[in-house]
C-alpha cells in the first residue's frame, strides 16, 4: 500500500535534482588537456626513439619482427596524438612541463650503457617502462574523453582509442613476456669458469 505525504511532490523533485547533479559530468579543463595531450605525444615519440635503438643494436634476430611491428604502431600514435594535440592548442608543438620532463626521461634511458650481453635485456627493460606509462595515457584518455568538451577533439580521441587501445596492451604484454625471457636466459647463462692456481701450477709443471 502506497504512503502519500503532504511534501511528497517536493521531497521527490528535491531527490530527482539532487540525483542529475551528481550524473552531470563535468567537462575536464581544456588547459589540463592540452597539457597531457602534449605529455602523450612526448612520451610515444621518445617510445619510438627507444624502439629505433633496441632495433639497431640487437642480438636476439628473433625479436625483430616485433620490435619493427610495434615501432611502425608507435610511429602512428604520434601521428595520432600529434593530430589531437594540434586540435586542443592550435598548436602541435606546444610543450607542457609534462612533456619536457618525458624528453628527459627518455633521453636517460637512451644514454644507458651496458655490456654487450646485457643490451638487448636493457633496451626491453627500457621499452617495459615506457610501454607502462604509454598504456596508463591511454587509459587515462578512454576515461577522460566522455568529459571533452570540444565534439570534433571528442570524436578524434574516441577513434584514436578505438585504434590504439588493443595494440597498447600488446605492446606492454609482449615487452614484459620477453623481459623476462631475458632475464631467464641471462640468470642461467654460465659463468666463466675460473681455474684455481693449483691446477695452474701443475699444468705448466706437465
Amino acid at each position: 500500500m502506497a504512503t502519500t505525504h503532504r511534501n511528497g511532490a517536493r521531497h521527490s523533485a528535491s531527490a530527482k535534482a539532487k540525483h542529475g547533479s551528481r550524473g552531470k559530468q563535468i567537462p575536464v579543463g581544456t588547459e589540463w588537456l592540452k597539457d597531457f595531450l602534449s605529455e602523450m605525444l612526448a612520451v610515444e615519440m621518445g617510445g619510438v626513439k627507444l624502439y629505433e635503438k633496441a632495433l639497431d643494436e640487437l642480438e636476439h634476430s628473433d625479436l625483430g619482427d616485433k620490435l619493427a611491428e610495434f615501432l611502425r604502431q608507435t610511429e602512428r600514435h604520434v601521428e595520432l596524438c600529434t593530430e589531437m594535440l594540434e586540435a586542443a592548442a592550435d598548436d602541435a608543438s606546444y610543450r607542457s612541463p609534462g612533456a619536457e620532463a618525458a624528453d628527459q626521461k627518455a633521453k636517460g634511458l637512451l644514454s644507458v650503457q651496458v655490456p654487450a650481453e646485457l643490451i638487448d635485456l636493457n633496451n626491453i627493460e627500457n621499452l617495459v617502462l615506457a610501454e607502462t606509462k604509454d598504456h596508463w595515457d591511454w587509459e587515462m584518455l578512454a576515461s577522460i574523453a566522455p568529459r571533452i568538451g570540444d565534439p570534433e577533439l571528442k570524436r578524434m580521441a574516441s577513434m584514436a582509442i578505438r585504434e590504439v587501445s588493443k595494440q597498447e596492451r600488446a605492446h606492454l604484454n609482449w615487452n614484459e613476456q620477453k623481459l623476462s625471457k631475458l632475464a631467464m636466459e641471462s640468470a642461467m647463462r654460465a659463468p666463466d669458469r675460473e681455474v684455481p692456481e693449483e691446477e695452474e701450477e701443475e699444468e705448466a709443471m706437465e
